[in-house]
């Protein structure tokens, strides 16, 4: 399903009409607003899962996104810090963060972002991740955090993989996606609850360039990212929105992986004390989720009790993930379809026996 774009408002002549798109992420409800319909579609296709609620939204947020030229003079506040190559501006809950063609405004006591950008690209990619930090805060809120990893299903048992950056996630996700006993949470950020529970989170797919082969044009586009340079994009509907896992994934197996240079896969049982110092790690510290810290960091002091919950209650959720979890060391071959064929292979062999 792919949300649907309605006119805002606009001059008699019919021109620069805004349009707005409205998105569901659990009790929250995002709308973005712009003359810019291309710049819609293309976010509507990343986040088609996305465009219908499943429960009554309680928050609202909204981002308008104008392509044309910085206004600078509208920047307030002093010097922060820089993050992400951009400079971050404000105090309280005001927030400017100056890029090298774009402007990024945020307002936390309104719920309110804007995206300023001469660019197509830059506009749509600064729009995106807006998007993403925002909803990101949301759920937090929620008691829902994001996992840096590579979540799937198999035949009904949860799996986390947690890679670095650019270490292949999205490549195994898509060839154990080939087998439909297999369904998704989320190739990049899978959802964790206070009980330990994953939860899907499945915007559309991104590739490394080159990658990709093998699917269909009309579901891949490429994007141009100032920070990892060219993607390839996989819409979710590629696999269709019913492979997404329709229930919260229990007693998860957590895969540290790596690669190797040894002749086939192997996975070790990981020593559960090292195992929670990393969970902690990835869902306290939020290491490479997409926070956007030089828009959401907020040093007053409602920003600091702020920010002292949000840890908090990541933590109860890490380690109730670590709780209700086993871990392993993963290490994986060169041979993508090798490696999917035997993390399957011993995850229904472990979850057959039990001892998974």
């Amino acid at each position: 399903m792919v949300p649907a774009l309605y006119p805002h408002d606009g001059r008699p002549d019919g021109r620069a009409v805004v349009m707005s798109l409205s998105l569901f992420f659990g009790l929250c409800r995002l709308t973005i607003h712009s003359t810019n319909e291309g710049l819609l579609d293309r976010l509507a296709r990343d986040f088609s899962y996305f465009a219908a609620p499943r429960v009554k939204p309680s928050d609202y947020v909204t981002i308008r996104a104008e392509l044309r030229e910085p206004d600078w003079s509208v920047i307030r506040g002093r010097y922060l810090f820089t993050h992400f190559n951009g400079r971050a501006y404000g105090w309280g809950d005001r927030r400017w963060v100056r890029y090298a063609e774009s402007l990024v405004a945020y307002d936390a006591a309104a719920n309110q972002g804007s995206v300023t950008s001469p660019d197509e690209e830059l506009l749509y990619h600064y729009t995106y991740y807006l998007m993403i930090a925002l909803v990101g805060k949301q759920l937090d809120a929620h008691g829902f955090h994001r996992f840096h990893a590579l979540g799937v299903s198999v035949t009904g048992q949860a799996a986390l993989f947690s890679m670095p950056i650019s270490g292949g996630k999205t490549t195994l996700g898509l060839t154990l996606m080939e087998d439909p006993a297999v369904s998704l949470y989320s190739e990049d950020t899978p959802l964790i609850d206070s009980r330990g529970l994953v939860h899907p989170f499945a915007p559309r797919l991104s590739l490394r360039d080159g990658h990709g082969a093998g699917i269909p044009e009309r579901w891949i586009r490429i994007k141009s990212d100032p920070v990892f340079g060219r993607k390839t994009l996989v819409d979710v509907d590629y696999y269709g929105q019913h492979r997404v896992a329709a229930t919260p994934g229990q007693s998860p197996l957590v895969f540290w992986s790596i690669k190797s240079t040894q002749g086939k896969p192997s996975v070790r049982a990981m020593h559960p004390l090292r195992s929670l110092v990393w969970l902690v790690y990835y869902i306290v510290i939020g290491k490479d989720c997409p926070q956007r810290a030089e828009v959401l960091l907020r040093f007053s002091p409602g920003g600091i009790r702020m920010i002292a919950g949000l840890f908090f209650r990541r933590l109860v959720a890490a380690v109730q993930l670590w709780r209700n979890s086993r871990s392993y060391r993963f290490y994986m071959t060169r041979d993508v379809p090798a490696n999917a064929a035997f993390i399957k292979d011993f995850i229904r062999e472990n979850t057959r026996s039990g001892r998974a």
